[in-house]
């Protein structure tokens, strides 16, 4: 069994059809070839029945090669191999059908019937004539005695046996025709009606074993992808958790951080302390230019207006500040407003600080840079925080981005089932990136509350170095207005982009998953419509093709019974014209 497998398997459907065509043609010219020699009767006679034959054989033959080539575990695949069978199976037999036809047909023109040879007639004299006619008469007469004697060795004689035997074998022949006419009918109506129950037998076999195969085929098929998909999905989950958690760390890292800052720069506060007892060093060794002082009297009375002004925006803007907390979206506008005027005041104070306190900045030029130093280093540490902090964010965003494009596309053939969970997901994802905005709302508002101190104690710094020294008070005023702007411009651009980063890493993430799940919903329906479209179709054509076969067999087997009794009705008139030749001869 299995050599044959192998066998049929290694036989390529085109060839197979190409050499049941060129057999099928060779019986057909064969069949004409002998017709018009008249010679080989039987086999004449057998070609329709030998063509019908041979598409018969085709067909099944085709049908058992699509059908070794069947893979029960990858239809699509299967699909052309087995419409290449059927292919050839519809083709064979419709050539031998058809090819049955047209020699039946031809069979029944003239133009392939033998021609019969006609006898030549050539001339003779008159005495060859007597003679001939003399010859023929004395033959005539032994002929009669041999027909017309009382013998019964004589021809009349033994017509009269023959037709008493043909009478006899006749009836006997009649009644034996009868009895297996009957039988014949008997058989062939048991032979319909087992193989009518065979091949409902074999169709329903045939149409349970395909439709039940697909069925546990597609169940395997989709039990595996749900197994792969919870374990993809899991571990990615995982990860994608892990990093989340690893942000939160980093943002309670960063907070602590920023405490840290504030802490240093509350050290540079108190470095101005000492610069203010520096100062007022250098006010006690300065009274060798009391005239100086005298012409300042009424520099200083306008700068303790200014700083009065001054004092009256910080109030103000620390007001604002404070309702910058319950009002976030205004109070960018608010602080730009307060720093204007305070950079207004402030640069009215520097002008006349310029022209007045030119000599008194010798003495403090140490004292300054001491100042400047710390300030930068803030700046600079500032700087460095809000860097990293970018860095580290677009980092987290770029991984979770790559990780969700990642699970994404190895996502694409998932059915319906994931995205209940991936909706899932998405919330929670959602709840952490609440959690993150309020986290960092909570380290920014720190922030402002913490800035608002500082300026206020800058505040309070700058009037004390204003009573003792004009020059101090000026870059007091200076190095305050440096913090504050480098302060608001860094919380500013830390919250902005923070925010730009959350909001698009959410933005990233929401997209990513929408575009999943409408392409694996998608692929999904598109699969399952494909896949019940051609176990629909393979199941139509089988019974189709079932059909087609059955009533085709039926039809042949109608018509062989109905040639067989065609010729048994032909030879019977034939034996009835002679025996009436016979009797009318003997009447006469």
């Amino acid at each position: 069994m299995d050599i044959l497998e192998s066998l049929l398997r290694s036989f390529d459907t085109n060839v197979v059809s190409g050499a049941v065509l060129i057999l099928m043609l060779f019986v057909f010219g064969s069949g004409l070839f002998y017709t018009k020699k008249a010679r080989q009767v039987e086999f004449v006679q057998f070609v329709p029945t030998l063509l019908t034959t041979m598409g018969i054989f085709g067909t099944f033959l085709g049908i058992v090669l699509g059908l070794l080539e069947f893979n029960q575990n990858d239809i699509e695949a299967s699909i052309p191999l087995l419409l290449a069978g059927l292919k050839t199976a519809f083709i064979t037999s419709l050539a031998g059908i058809f090819l049955s036809l047209v020699f039946k047909t031809l069979s029944t023109f003239s133009f392939l019937k033998p021609k019969q040879l006609e006898d030549s007639i050539s001339h003779a004299t008159p005495e060859a004539i007597l003679g001939a006619m003399q010859a023929q008469v004395a033959e005539t007469k032994v002929l009669k005695e041999a027909i017309v004697g009382n013998e019964e060795s004589t021809l009349f004689g033994q017509l009269k046996i023959l037709r008493g035997d043909i009478n006899d074998n006749a009836k006997t022949s009649i009644n034996i025709a009868q009895e297996q006419a009957v039988k014949q009918q008997e058989n062939f109506e048991v032979f319909s009606e087992r193989l009518w129950l065979k091949l409902q037998d074999f169709a329903d076999t045939l149409s349970k074993s395909a439709t039940e195969q697909v069925i546990e085929a597609l169940k395997q098929v989709i039990s595996d992808f749900n197994n792969n998909l919870t374990e993809q999905f899991g571990d990615n989950f995982k990860q994608l958790n892990e990093a989340v958690i690893k942000l939160v760390e980093w943002q309670e890292n960063y907070k602590v951080q920023l405490k840290e800052m504030s802490d240093q720069y509350a050290h540079g506060v108190a470095s101005i302390s000492a610069t203010e007892s520096s100062v007022a060093h250098i006010s006690e060794q300065s009274q060798i230019i009391p005239q100086s002082m005298g012409e300042l009297k009424g520099v200083m009375e306008v700068n303790q207006h200014q700083l009065a002004e001054l004092e009256r925006h910080l109030e103000a803007f620390k007001d604002m500040r404070d309702k910058a907390v319950e009002a976030v979206p205004q109070i960018q506008k608010q602080v730009e407003a307060t720093v204007n005027d305070i950079s207004a005041a402030v640069t009215t104070a520097s002008d006349h600080y310029k022209t007045l306190l030119t000599q008194s900045d010798d003495y403090i030029k140490a004292h300054v840079q001491t100042s400047n130093d710390l300030l930068d280093k803030f700046a600079h540490e500032t700087e460095k925080g809000i860097n990293s902090v970018g860095e580290r964010l677009i980092e987290s965003s770029d991984k979770i981005g790559k990780e969700i494009q990642t699970a994404g596309n190895e996502f694409t053939d998932n059915t319906a089932r994931t995205n209940e969970s991936l909706k899932t997901t998405s919330d929670h994802l959602q709840s952490q990136t609440e959690v993150i905005k309020q986290h960092l709302q909570d380290t920014v508002t720190d922030l402002n509350n913490n800035m608002r101190d500082m300026i206020e104690k800058l505040v309070e710094d700058a009037k004390d170095i204003t009573s003792t020294m004009k020059q101090a008070n000026q870059n007091l005023v200076t190095d305050t207005e440096q913090v504050r702007d480098t302060v608001v411009k860094s919380a500013e651009k830390l919250q902005q982009r923070l925010n730009e980063v959350i909001d698009d890493a959410a933005t990233q993430q929401i997209n990513q998953a929408k575009r999943t799940f409408d392409a694996m919903e998608n692929e999904v329906k598109k699969q399952v419509g494909m896949t019940g479209e051609a176990v629909d179709s393979q199941l139509k054509l089988i019974d189709t093709a079932m059909q087609q076969e059955i009533s085709r067999v039926m039809n042949e087997m109608g018509k062989a019974l109905a040639q067989v009794s065609g010729k048994f009705v032909d030879d019977y008139i034939k034996l009835t014209k002679a025996m009436n030749e016979v009797v009318s001869q003997r009447v006469m």
